[in-house]
């Protein structure tokens, strides 16, 4: 059950991540302060850093080359 969470919080994390980068925003800690301002949750942290942006944006990537 954990893994199928932590999942879908990666695809839906990483789709908003995504639509900021997408916007022009590249900044690992920028992207982190405004995830924070919308009240995104952050998964296992109370708040969102440039390090957990970093780790949803490396993880996706891997969930997408394992296919």
């Amino acid at each position: 059950m954990e893994r199928a969470l932590l999942e879908i919080f990666l695809e839906a994390a990483g789709a908003l991540i995504d639509q900021l980068v997408e916007a022009g925003i590249h900044d690992p800690a920028d992207i982190a302060r405004r995830l924070n301002r919308r009240g995104f949750p952050c998964y296992g942290r109370p708040r969102w850093n440039a390090v957990a942006v970093s780790t949803v944006r490396r993880r996706r990537q891997r969930l997408a080359e394992a296919g």
